[in-house]
């Protein structure tokens, strides 16, 4: 079963007991956040209970991958079904993780229940298609808001503060939102937070809404990663404001360069731009291939290798000590600009 995690009414009540299998996937990240966080809620999944949750991380499902075997053929003492989570959020091991998974018979899943969360796969590939059809499996497809449901709630909030807008200002507003639900969730809390007396007026709302626009973080990793370093500092500094966790901003950028490793690869052996860009195992978008084109002439392979090694440095510092996580995302948005600056002989 395939559910579209912006209806509001799915988590209104308890889910049937008949599914058990719970997959939540797309490109809107922070709809898989919020989604994740409200299913975990529906189930009342407790994560501090080993006995009846278990947590595989990518690596953990990779290394140890007979532990999730185990864990799903067994059976709870304690009257109700096991939870087994894996959480694939900042993985970057598509295939290895396909190839384990795709493995299962998820019909015959039954004495546990199984949530796979993912900002990696699409709806086009094998395991989700896989997922889709099976009976006792929702599957929340977490992709970019309607616009005229943002629209709608805008229309809302304006009345609250009591500002009368005409159309095409309000639809300038809606073009301004972010593409991230988790952001547009905070933007809406910010209007909801403004004093009706204090007689907001349209290019202050405008200014609100644009400084909290994330224009998504694919948008500020292409604009790092093709040398606009002044416009990528300004996108990250929107993120620090709402508390986005680094490890998401670091999986991507992460995983922007292995792909980009692929690219300079396949253009070593003679592979033209557009044949490049095009090719399907690839799984680059139609509307990032400008920024491909670009990143082709400004990258090597040795810049490549050194930024994700500063990259993995910084993992492990934002992890050791996360109150300065937004200090050590700076340091490396630096090292990344300097790194393009200079000449490769």
């Amino acid at each position: 079963m395939k559910i579209n995690p912006l209806n509001k009414d799915i988590f209104s009540k308890k889910i049937d007991d008949s599914f058990n299998i719970f997959y939540i996937f797309g490109n809107n990240l922070g709809l898989i956040d919020i989604c994740y966080s409200k299913l975990k809620k529906n189930l009342e999944v407790d994560l501090d209970n080993p006995f009846i949750t278990n947590y595989f991380d990518e690596n953990k499902l990779l290394t140890n991958t007979e532990a999730l075997f185990d864990e799903l053929n067994s059976v709870s003492l304690f009257g109700s079904k096991k939870t087994i989570i894996i959480d694939i959020r900042q993985g970057d091991k598509k295939n290895d993780v396909t190839k384990i998974l795709t493995e299962f018979n998820f019909s015959e899943i039954k004495e546990v229940r199984l949530i796979i969360i993912s900002y990696l796969f699409k709806q086009s590939d094998i395991l989700s298609k896989k997922l889709i059809n099976s009976k006792n499996a929702i599957c929340f497809t977490c992709y970019e808001e309607n616009e005229d449901d943002v629209k709608n709630n805008l229309k809302k909030q304006l009345v609250n503060i009591n500002l009368n807008l005409d159309e095409s200002q309000i639809h300038e507003l809606t073009n301004k939102f972010s593409k991230d639900s988790k952001i547009i969730q905070n933007t809406f809390e910010k209007i909801r937070l403004q004093n009706k007396n204090e007689n907001m007026n349209f290019d202050q709302l405008l200014h609100l809404i644009d400084d909290n626009n994330d224009e998504t973080i694919f948008e500020m990793i292409n604009k790092l990663m093709t040398g606009n370093y002044y416009k990528s500092i300004n996108l990250l500094t929107n993120f620090e404001r709402i508390n986005s966790p680094s490890s998401s901003i670091l999986y991507l950028i992460k995983s922007k360069m292995k792909l980009l490793k692929q690219c300079i690869k396949m253009k070593k052996n003679g592979f033209s731009k557009n044949e490049i860009v095009n090719n399907k195992s690839l799984n680059i978008f139609y509307k990032e291939h400008s920024f491909y084109f670009k990143m082709l002439d400004l990258w090597t392979l040795s810049k490549l290798d050194e930024c994700l090694f500063y990259l993995f440095k910084t993992e492990l510092n934002c992890k050791s000590n996360n109150s300065y996580e937004y200090i050590f995302l700076n340091q490396l948005f630096i090292y990344i600009y300097l790194k393009l600056k200079v000449k490769t002989i």
